[in-house]
């Protein structure tokens, strides 16, 4: 059976999250092998010798200051954690698991309320983008979730022996 490009399209979006959060983390890991104070630092040069204006000094600003041996740990464990959960929800949206959208709404769910307070927070276009793809997804999948549930209850009554 073929499936829907709504499901195809959040299955793709999964696993691609997986592969480029698993790099990251990967790289993170590198940086903390390598000394990530002074990985921070060359990589705040290469920001401002590459890029002009002020944010260039901002970014590089916080590149510095969140190059601590502690930010990086935190960031290549919570990079490499939703690599692992975002690769198992593509996998078990593939593989056509029942439960794969219900795990896939309570994933997602779950961070809305943070999308939201970092939203109000501090205000910007991308988080904007990502809560609204969160929802779309999570409404989707919601939806789809109990269409197949009341199918399957139909089937299940239907194969009832009377």
């Amino acid at each position: 059976m073929k499936r829907p490009i709504g499901l195809e399209a959040i299955i793709d979006y999964k696993l691609t999250k997986a592969i480029v959060e698993l790099g990251i983390g990967i790289l993170l890991v590198v940086a903390l092998v390598r000394g990530p104070e002074a990985m921070a630092a060359t990589v705040a040069q290469q920001v401002i010798d590459h890029a002009s204006g002020a944010w260039a000094l901002r970014a590089a600003t916080l590149i510095v200051r969140s190059g601590t041996a502690a930010h990086v740990k935190l960031a290549a464990a919570v990079a490499i954690a939703d690599s692992a959960l975002s690769a198992f929800e593509g996998l078990a949206l593939r593989a056509e698991r029942w439960w794969a959208p219900w795990l896939v709404v309570v994933a997602t769910g779950a961070l809305i309320p943070v999308e939201i307070w970092e939203l109000i927070r501090k205000p910007k276009p991308l988080r904007g983008v990502i809560l609204v793809l969160n929802w779309l997804i999570l409404i989707y999948l919601l939806r789809r979730a109990l269409v197949e549930h009341r199918e399957r209850i139909e089937r299940q009554a239907g194969a009832a022996p009377e």
